[in-house]
């Protein structure tokens, strides 16, 4: 008897676990969708103020590429 309620408990954990996998993978999904959509919305922000303002998009791209610059060692020095 003790065997067959032993193997009964792996069952049913094993079906807990399973559907505790398939919560999760949906939750992370989600999350994926809810990420893409949010990097759209972000692009087309920056697209917009860039167009909106060049010139302060150019400065504003330059001292980033500034700060880069000084952060990256430049090849052959230590």
């Amino acid at each position: 008897m003790k065997p067959l309620l032993a193997l009964v408990t792996l069952a049913l954990t094993a079906l807990v676990l399973e559907e505790k996998a398939r919560e999760v993978a949906g939750d992370a999904q989600d999350a994926y969708g809810q990420a893409v959509v949010q990097a759209r919305e972000a692009k087309q922000t920056l697209a917009q103020q860039v167009r909106q303002q060049p010139l302060i998009s150019l400065l504003i791209a330059g001292g980033l590429a500034y700060a880069v610059a000084s952060v990256i060692p430049a090849r052959g020095q230590s």
